[in-house]
């Protein structure tokens, strides 16, 4: 739309641009890995395919709105977590950027992992362009630099709101929580309020509060496979007292196997699909987090949390790209693009559609209200130049100019050939 460009950094396949496309607006991404680019564009998305670390903000204003998901793989608890030892440097280079100073070189040569500087990459977007929104997202980890990037932006006239978001609560059939952080210059911002229940494992009641609403989405339910299991029927009728055969549910053990001649049929009406054995958990409650591979494990079965490998094999769901993509949130012929690994890697690593959507209504409906468009943003920047000017004394020294720079030297490109890690 004309006065409301938006550009959404590291935007990946596309998880936040569905939400926004349901809005009525688009987006520029930003994006380094080719076949998520691809992807995006068979999806109808416009995507550049370039590191953002390298580019000057300056070319890309002004802007109305602005989304960004830096990489996850520094923070997320399945990876490393070398993010935890880079987050002073993160932080040191954060209130360098808001003070007018580009220190991201000087930082990243004392970086575990270059990928965690490039959580810097959205403030120094938002300070060079200012534009009338902001929405971020990362893994919950990343909680206290949201937390921090809301105060350095409120120095700069920004309103704003972090906290973790749950992905269940907004009709995701998925336990999925992520942290976000929504700005504004027009007016005050909250995060969204919810639309589902909220899930608990040991919780059988429904909160007061939550009484109103409808219940969260299990997986079976999103998948299709129904909330009862699958009949089968045997060949055995007991001399016929069973016409037709005894039946067998598909979520209770067999019979004691013997030695004569027993075969089991599908009941008629019952898909192909539903005869391979799932885990009850499916029908009990939403997906675990989604990772960028075709198994969702178990609720407490994942590997690295030292369980048996039989109580992990047990409690496993192997899924098809296309009932990943569900369970994200996505469409189910959303077209993913490249081998299969790569499907499911950009998969794991997608905003979930409802959620972005429910985030981004939210963070642009100030502006809305307002009918701010991003020919305001210089306007404003001059006021508050004038401001500070006005307010400084003769001999006072004023505070440096925002003027961002090309990459620096030693600033990495983000890597694209590392399998993404996902909190669960």
């Amino acid at each position: 739309m004309s006065g409301r460009r938006i550009v959404d950094l590291f935007a990946g396949a596309g998880g936040w641009e569905e939400g926004l496309r349901t809005l009525g607006h688009r987006a520029l991404g930003i994006e380094c890995d080719p076949l998520a680019c691809a992807t995006a564009r068979a999806a109808g998305h416009e995507r550049l395919e370039a590191d953002i670390a390298a580019l000057d903000p300056e070319g890309f204003g002004p802007l109305w709105g602005l989304i960004a998901s830096p990489p996850c793989q520094a923070y997320s608890i399945a990876g490393k977590k070398l993010g935890r030892a880079d987050k002073a440097a993160v932080i040191a280079c954060a209130h360098e950027l808001a003070a007018g100073l580009d220190s991201r070189s000087r930082h990243l040569e004392g970086c575990a992992d270059g990928r965690s500087l490039l959580t810097v990459e959205p403030l120094r977007w938002a300070l060079a362009l200012r534009p009338r929104w902001i929405a971020l997202e990362q893994v919950p980890a990343v909680l206290e630099l949201w937390e921090l990037f809301a105060d350095l932006l409120g120095s700069h006239g920004y309103q704003c709101a972090a906290g973790l978001l749950s992905a269940e609560r907004y009709g995701v059939p998925q336990v999925r929580k992520r942290a976000f952080l929504i700005a504004s210059l027009d007016g005050a911002v909250a995060l969204p309020a919810p639309t589902h229940r909220s899930f608990h494992p040991r919780r059988h009641s429904v909160p007061p509060e939550e009484a109103d609403l409808p219940s969260w989405v299990s997986m079976a339910e999103a998948l299709g496979w129904g909330t009862e299991p699958a009949t089968l029927r045997s060949n055995h009728t007991s001399s016929g007292r069973i016409p037709g055969g005894a039946p067998r549910s598909l979520d209770r053990p067999s019979f004691t196997l013997i030695g004569s001649s027993y075969t089991w049929r599908i009941e008629k009406g019952v898909r192909q699909e539903d005869v391979a054995p799932r885990p009850g958990w499916a029908r009990r409650r939403p997906a675990t987090t989604v990772l960028g591979e075709p198994r969702v494990f178990g609720p407490g079965s994942w590997p690295r949390n030292g369980h048996p490998a039989h109580k992990v094999r047990r409690e496993t769901v192997r899924v098809t790209v296309e009932q990943a993509s569900i369970l994200q949130g996505f469409r189910h012929d959303y077209p993913w693009q490249g081998p299969r690994t790569a499907r499911f890697r950009q998969i794991g690593n997608a905003v979930c559609p409802p959620v972005g959507r429910a985030v981004l209504a939210e963070a642009m409906r100030p502006s809305l209200a307002s009918g701010r468009r991003i020919s305001d943003a210089s306007d404003d920047a001059s006021r508050v130049a004038s401001r500070d000017a006005s307010d400084d004394g003769p001999d006072s020294p004023r505070r440096p100019p925002i003027r961002p720079r090309k990459r620096p030297r030693g600033v990495r490109r983000t890597p694209k050939s590392s399998p993404p890690k996902e909190v669960r």
